[in-house]
């Protein structure tokens, strides 16, 4: 560390307060005075920290106003199942679950053409609010059937994962999962509860869990489509 230059060691530690959330989304960096004498050092040792930051698409400077940071996009790669929780935390980025509505539900006809299940079907609606940084993501709506999961602590849920819950105390294992996901504009509610303009757009992804072809688990999510990513990677073979 000590043969690490200082604007280097600096951009490091203003590295990991972005990405902690010390410094919010779209407000102005420190000025350069004050950044020098946060960390004690010269001007152009600072500009030199900022220009780092530019080089890595982490700050934008606005002329005559100064450097702010930039709202940082999530990447989710399509290349196997995965879970929103797990690849956060794999990328250190803090996570909260807030559940906004747990209850019972009877199957009426559109539920039972989307899921395959017979009207009158009786399944868990659980609907959560994901966020990270404290930045609402994504409202997600589950639906599972009270046959094979007869009752869900929703208390533990909201801590961590569901399909860590799921496995744990239901031996929860899907055999096939289909996605679809497709441009969606997003109700009233849901733009009030995502914290988004109207002009932001968002992504419906609806996730269709199998177990020997009887499904277990299926999800609604509407995606903030300028804070999330999902990408894949292509051959030609």
């Amino acid at each position: 560390m000590a043969n690490t230059p200082l604007y280097i060691q600096i951009y490091k530690n203003m590295l990991c307060a972005i990405k902690n959330g010390e410094y919010r989304e779209n407000t102005p960096l420190p000025s350069e005075r004050e950044l020098c004498e946060k960390y004690y050092v010269s001007r152009s040792t600072i500009r030199q920290t900022i220009s780092l930051l530019k080089e890595g698409d982490f700050v934008y400077t606005v002329q005559g106003k100064g450097t702010f940071i930039k709202p940082q996009v999530f990447i989710q790669p399509l290349t196997k199942v995965y879970s929103f929780t797990d690849t956060l935390k794999n990328d250190n980025v803090i996570i909260q679950n807030k559940i906004i509505e747990y209850g019972k539900e009877t199957a009426d006809s559109t539920l039972a053409k989307t899921t395959g299940y017979n009207e009158k079907t009786v399944f868990h609606k659980l609907v959560r609010l994901r966020s990270a940084k404290d930045y609402p993501l994504m409202l997600e709506t589950t639906y599972l059937p009270m046959a094979r999961f007869i009752r869900l602590d929703t208390e533990t849920i909201e801590k961590g994962s569901l399909y860590d819950y799921l496995r744990t105390n239901y031996n929860f294992k899907a055999d096939r999962i289909k996605e679809t996901i497709r441009p969606v504009i997003p109700q009233t509610k849901e733009k009030k509860l995502l914290g988004i303009a109207s002009n932001i757009p968002c992504i419906l992804l609806e996730r269709f869990s199998y177990e020997e072809d009887l499904l277990i688990e299926y999800t609604r999510s509407i995606v903030r489509g300028d804070k999330y990513i999902f990408q894949v990677n292509l051959s030609e073979e």
